[in-house]
């Protein structure tokens, strides 16, 4: 067996193996405007120059796994996140976010209110035919996030977002960089698809 077959069932295993519940967390995200940084790279000259940005919308899902008694959820999640623009300029275009995830927090469906903390960290694949958003595509961004599930699963939850993408220009050697921190409000619906319940109560 290959590596690359190795490491693809070890995350399976990891996922599916040793995990009793199963859920979907679809949502939509309003991220406020912010101060954009645009650093600009050329040889062995650099500058930056601050952009006031507009809004930015972002919609996706999330797949969360758990295990029995356990208090964390883990699991990965896909996206759409609107371009960063400022006066009808774009300083960054659309991208399609893919993330790692870890939630904090036990749910339970009997209170009224269940508290959580989430980490997310992952890469921004540009959405554009632009080629020099290509060239060096190292980009990504970390989100920490505190939310609460309420009644019939519906979630809200604030968060600290950081992202950072870069257009490159390899003839010039000429590089720009987008880098932000945006606080963003999340509603979003807990989806239990599957739950093995590995203890069962018995009665005297």
């Amino acid at each position: 067996m290959s590596w690359n077959k190795k490491f693809f069932l070890l995350v399976g295993l990891c996922l599916f193996g040793f995990s009793h519940s199963f859920d979907l967390k679809p949502f939509a995200q309003f991220y406020f405007p912010a101060e954009v940084t645009v650093s600009r790279d050329s040889m062995d000259i650099s500058a930056e120059q601050e952009w006031d940005a507009d809004f930015v919308i972002e919609a996706g899902i999330e797949a969360l796994f758990s295990a029995e008694f356990s208090p964390m959820r883990y699991g990965a999640g896909i996206g759409f996140r609107s371009a960063q623009q400022s006066d009808g300029s774009e300083a960054a275009p659309p991208s399609i976010p893919l993330w790692a995830v870890l939630s904090f927090g036990r749910i339970s469906r009997e209170s009224f209110v269940s508290p959580y903390l989430s980490l997310r960290g992952g890469y921004l694949a540009p959405l554009t035919v632009d080629g020099n958003w290509w060239e060096r595509p190292l980009n990504y961004f970390a989100n920490c996030g505190v939310g609460v599930v309420l009644p019939m699963g519906f979630t809200v939850e604030a968060n600290v977002d950081y992202s950072s993408m870069q257009k490159s220009f390899s003839d010039d050697e000429v590089k720009f960089r987008v880098s932000s921190f945006r606080i963003g409000i999340s509603l979003g619906m807990n989806i239990e698809v599957s739950r093995d319940k590995v203890y069962k109560q018995t009665s005297d």
